[in-house]
């Protein structure tokens, strides 16, 4: 059940409102427990000449729901930010595109369609000063800079889980949620995910993914599961030094892929 009424409908400039204030509760709220959930009556897909970066759910009945079976089912690639400096595993790479979101800091974000089906934040953290580099200190760090973020905001969040997987040969924190958010002029429920990487000597990078539910809470919630399940553990920090926005042309020399007997697909959009 949602954690209170939302809106229908959202008025397109409300929707930029929207985007930015879920991922920064993304970016620093606790997490919740995973739910099983049943599957929906089948719906014919939209045809594949229909699907496009604006709009995954092309020409179906409900395109909501056929962006987030996309999700579902299809495979897993990978997409840079815009320096190359690493790669964040996320389903259907080729209809994803970079952007970037207001009212926080964040190394680079990307969007599932125009009406942001899914939002993918990514965000350096650098560490205080001796501090040990683990995905655990790293997600202390930063739960302790993400919670003046979302001050000022109504959020109803539901209960913690935390879960472990292997990253580099070292524990790799996840963490999840479902919960409810208001920014004065409308409201979301939405189910996030993100985990802390030990990626260099002296910093972290967090990556997050958000899914508002709409009319699609079970579908969200599934999808936000499979990022916990099998794309996590996928990411890769191709940098020694930690990443950063590279000033208009300045052009970082490309690095090989992580891993080549299986590398992840890049693409620009």
């Amino acid at each position: 059940m949602p954690f209170r009424k939302t809106n229908e409908s959202v008025a397109a400039v409300n929707d930029l409102r929207f985007c930015s204030t879920l991922l920064a509760v993304l970016l620093g709220a606790a997490c919740s427990n995973n739910v099983n959930v049943p599957l929906a009556a089948p719906m014919r897909p939209p045809t594949p000449t229909s699907v496009s970066v604006k709009e995954p759910g092309g020409d179906a009945v409900d395109p909501e729901r056929a962006a987030l079976e996309r999700l579902l089912g299809e495979p897993w690639g990978a997409r840079t930010d815009k320096d190359e400096q690493l790669l964040a595993p996320m389903p259907d790479w080729e209809h994803w595109k970079r952007t970037r979101y207001f009212g926080f800091d964040h190394l680079a974000g990307f969007r599932y369609g125009n009406e942001h089906r899914a939002m993918i934040a990514i965000r350096v953290q650098d560490m205080p000063g001796g501090a040990p580099v683990k995905s655990e200190t790293c997600m202390r760090a930063f739960e302790d800079w993400a919670r003046p973020q979302i001050k000022g905001f109504d959020v109803k969040l539901g209960p913690i889980v935390t879960k472990l997987v292997r990253w580099r040969e070292q524990p790799l924190v996840i963490q999840t949620i479902d919960g409810w958010v208001s920014w004065g002029i409308g409201s979301a429920d939405f189910s996030a995910a993100w985990a802390a990487y030990p990626a260099y000597k002296d910093g972290c990078l967090i990556y997050g993914v958000a899914l508002p539910w709409r009319d699609q809470p079970e579908l969200a919630k599934r999808v936000r599961d499979r990022w916990v399940n099998e794309g996590f553990a996928g990411f890769e920090a191709l940098t020694p030094d930690k990443a950063f926005r590279h000033p208009v042309g300045d052009v970082p020399v490309p690095l090989p892929v992580p891993n080549a007997e299986h590398p992840p697909q890049a693409a620009k959009p």
